[in-house]
């Protein structure tokens, strides 16, 4: 059976269903690392990615914490 995430867009009216069926592999990066700001160094951004390395989708979270309960929540493992 295919698994759908909702993932409501922060001060937007979209809405993206991710299918977490097609997640291969999960990759954490620094907002620093992505964007030139001098931001919270905490944020990071959480990459999905299929079997041949196509980004599915992105997601920000404030800190690498939330970013792998995020995941283990919903793809049961640990980053």
């Amino acid at each position: 059976m295919t698994r759908f995430v909702r993932i409501d867009k922060e001060s937007s009216p979209k809405t993206v269903l991710l299918n977490l069926d097609l997640v291969a592999t999960v990759e954490l990066a620094p907002q620093s690392d992505l964007l030139s700001s001098s931001g919270d160094s905490r944020k990071v951004y959480a990459t999905f990615l299929a079997p041949d390395k196509t980004a599915i989708a992105t997601l920000h979270f404030d800190s690498s914490s939330d970013a792998n309960a995020w995941v283990k929540a919903h793809l049961g493992v640990d980053l």
